[in-house]
């Protein structure tokens, strides 16, 4: 079951995640864009990838929980 699309907050998912006990991890889809031709000082990329963590089921609630937009 995937929960996507609902008020969490993806920060606090990401930081809960990455505290919480990692069984594994997936990198894919990596691609880095240059926003100029040249590279100087100044100049930056974005890198982009998809991360994916597996943690336990009772860990990943407690992230979410951690992750609710508060009332």
């Amino acid at each position: 079951m995937a929960l996507t699309n609902l008020p969490y907050d993806d920060e606090a998912i990401l930081d809960a995640t990455l505290a919480a006990p990692i069984l594994g991890r997936e990198v894919r889809d990596v691609e880095v864009h240059f926003t100029s031709s040249d590279v100087t000082d100044g100049s930056v990329a974005r890198v982009t990838a998809t991360i994916s963590w597996t943690v336990s089921a009772e860990d990943a609630v407690g992230i979410l929980e951690r992750a609710l937009p508060e009332r």
